[in-house]
């Protein structure tokens, strides 16, 4: 299969995938067992975390992150461990208990891990978080539960649950602190796929007649709304970036009181194409501590979803863009529109 066949035959996959998703993402319930089935699938190959051990941004956030907030003598709880390598860092920088919980089979490697570095203090628990209570109070629960668009791996019910039973008080969740952009950018030249009726063509052949055709509009699928950038593909953001969301696990009360609905405006500082609006997010270990996803920040091994928007702005007006994050735990079910 050639390239371009493997990255068709991916992009339906996903958009079969997130069809599904969407189906059940009015059921919280649904959600939250689709969601742990799917985890379990993702991060159940050597691939996948052979993606996130390289991803030296990330790694080097967690390792400065756990050095400066994990304390000589605090019992930690490591949820989602996966490899381990954050419960081997915990024990590393003076905790005297680590539980590192994981419910799918990989487990398994991390204690192999473990072992083979000569661990003791770490103990390995194959569970579900949700049913899983430790036999002391935690003083941090450690954890890299963030999706591609934050929500996504049940970071919130996850946390949120443990913090409200197992943590104790002035106990610490490390990262807490997060930050969600959705921010209009314009891409670099060379790596810009513009709208079917945008694309300049060569002899003058026109392609403007087919945005509002029908014979067009019946091949038009819908799926093309949205698509991944690229790295090193954005060329600036329009206007200064600023968060839709921010909140604190210490002091956040639920999943449903974070607002969905959101106005964005932003001023260009030059003509631009404003060829859709990204997704990323931050996390804040502390107040010298971040880690970021923007696509103008070193790449990570997350990836950024962009609502295609493919308009143009000129230097001085102001873009408003309605954004409708619908189930925050399913982005298939967000919206961005210009207004």
């Amino acid at each position: 299969m050639t390239n371009r066949a493997q990255r068709a035959a991916t992009k339906a996959v996903r958009s079969a995938t997130e069809f599904v998703a969407g189906r059940v993402a009015s059921s919280d319930r649904m959600m939250s067992v689709v969601y742990d089935l799917i985890n379990g699938s993702n991060f159940a190959g050597l691939e996948a975390h052979e993606e996130m051990l390289s991803d030296r941004v990330r790694v080097e956030a967690y390792h400065r992150g756990i050095q400066r907030n994990v304390q000589s003598g605090d019992v930690v709880l490591d949820l989602g461990t996966g490899t381990g390598l954050l419960a081997f860092m915990a024990s590393k920088a003076g905790a005297k208990k680590v539980y590192a919980v994981e419910h799918s089979d990989f487990i398994q490697v991390a204690r192999e891990i473990a072992a083979h570095n000569g661990f003791t203090n770490i103990e390995f628990i194959r569970a579900n978080s949700r049913e899983f209570t430790p036999p002391e109070p935690i003083d941090v629960v450690l954890h890299e539960q963030m999706g591609d668009e934050l929500f996504n791996e049940n970071m919130l019910e996850n946390l949120l649950d443990l913090r409200d039973r197992v943590l104790r008080p002035g106990g610490r969740i490390l990262p807490a602190r997060f930050r969600l952009f959705v921010e209009p950018i314009s891409m670099n030249d060379d790596m810009r796929i513009r709208r079917f009726w945008n694309i300049d063509l060569p002899d003058g052949i026109d392609l403007s007649a087919s945005e509002h055709s029908p014979v067009a509009g019946r091949f038009d699928t819908g799926r093309n709304n949205q698509f991944w950038l690229r790295p090193h593909s954005v060329a600036s953001t329009i206007g200064d970036p600023q968060p839709i969301l921010e909140f604190d696990l210490n002091s956040l009360e639920s999943l449903e009181s974070l607002p969905t609905h959101h106005l964005v405006e932003r001023t260009a500082s030059a003509d631009a194409i404003v060829d859709g609006c990204c997704i990323w997010f931050e996390a804040h270990f502390d107040d010298e501590t971040m880690l970021s996803t923007s696509p103008l920040a070193p790449v990570t091994s997350w990836g950024n979803r962009v609502f295609r928007l493919d308009q143009e702005v000129a230097q001085g007006e102001t873009l408003r863009l309605d954004v409708r994050l619908g189930q925050l735990v399913e982005p298939s079910t967000w919206d961005v529109r210009a207004l």
